[in-house]
């Protein structure tokens, strides 16, 4: 069986068998990981090179299509996995010259957000640490053959990264490693729909790590409407567990807040967000709802008025809020659209 090239260890040791010192590694694990350049361009002996191939499983994802918008810097990335499994990552180029990828977690989704198009793929596997590395990998090497670096990797795409917690954090591991990708953990955010035992024991292994929570609703009743997850874990569990978190991590959350027209989006909503976060180091973020005319065509965005009036009552409570503008929508690669439709 071949070694994963994700294992340092195992990589270092074969490399040193060949005689590389110190220095070398340093400089081939920067390469690698840092630079995403191809094997063949580390500058190995071509025997080396050989041996790590044969010894070692260098790519477990195939890129199957790779789509562009034509209004935005978003390129939608369709994957194959071995067994077959199809997943979706977004690579969004800001204007201002960032660079982020949207990164999956599971083949499908573990929950059933009404309004998500992956929710309605049902669930098939967690993907293994490899399979989420290589997704950065990948999606890294693009972007540096475009001369761009990678800034930022958002936990956001395809299924709850929590629900995949062992391959999310042994990711997590390799990711805020100083000789091996070595991102500034503040560069990486996990978003979660709210379950508040595996949020805080994330936050107590990667305390610096950001953190999204998924809301979408106002109160019980709304939040449970679009978001089934509700159920099992209501607003006030979120709400003591957002004190607990704020204590472990020294700084508040990103609160993430899908905007439905006629359905979240009043200012008595606002109120009650407000009210809800009353005393948090909280900044929100405004999402319009993404239309999938695929699923339950109920869900409207909300107007840009709307949206306004919503964040400046936001604002006058107290609070830090910005409204994202998501790249992709002509893609299908924006905020709940990824369904692996290539």
């Amino acid at each position: 069986m071949k070694h994963s090239l994700y294992d340092l260890p195992e990589l270092t040791k074969h490399l040193s068998r060949k005689g590389l010192g110190d220095r070398e590694l340093r400089r081939s694990n920067r390469l690698l990981f840092r630079e995403f350049k191809p094997l063949e361009a580390i500058g190995w002996d071509s025997d080396i090179l050989e041996e790590i191939k044969g010894a070692f499983e260098t790519s477990y994802l195939t890129l199957v299509s790779r789509i562009d918008s034509n209004i935005d810097g978003a390129s939608k990335l369709l994957f194959e996995t071995r067994d077959g499994k199809k997943i979706e990552t977004v690579i969004l180029r800001i204007a201002t010259g960032r660079t982020s990828i949207c990164v999956s977690s599971q083949v499908g989704c573990t929950e059933k957000c009404r309004f998500c198009a992956t929710g309605e793929l049902g669930f098939f596997r967690n993907l293994k640490r490899e399979e989420i590395l290589d997704q950065v990998v990948q999606a890294g090497r693009i972007l540096a053959e475009e001369g761009r670096s990678l800034r930022n990797i958002v936990f956001m795409g395809m299924g709850e990264p929590l629900r995949n917690y062992q391959n999310l954090m042994g990711a997590l591991e390799l990711l805020t490693t100083q000789n091996v990708f070595n991102f500034a953990p503040k560069r990486i955010t996990v978003s979660s729909l709210g379950i508040p035992e595996l949020i805080l024991k994330f936050a107590r292994r990667f305390p610096q790590v950001g953190f999204a929570l998924s809301l979408n609703g106002s109160n019980d009743a709304g939040r449970s409407a679009v978001m089934p997850i509700n159920d099992r874990y209501p607003m006030s569990q979120l709400r003591a567990m957002l004190e607990e978190l704020e204590e472990i991590r020294g700084t508040g959350a990103m609160i993430e807040y899908i905007m439905f027209k006629d359905l979240n989006d009043s200012l008595e909503a606002a109120d009650e967000v407000a009210a809800f976060l009353q005393g948090l180091d909280a900044h929100v973020n405004l999402i319009p709802y993404n239309p999938d005319y695929s699923l339950n065509k109920s869900y409207l965005p909300s107007d840009t008025g709307t949206i306004e009036a919503f964040k400046s009552r936001l604002q006058a409570a107290g609070y830090k809020v910005t409204r994202r503008f998501s790249l992709g929508q002509d893609i299908a690669a924006a905020c709940g659209q990824l369904a692996n439709k290539g």
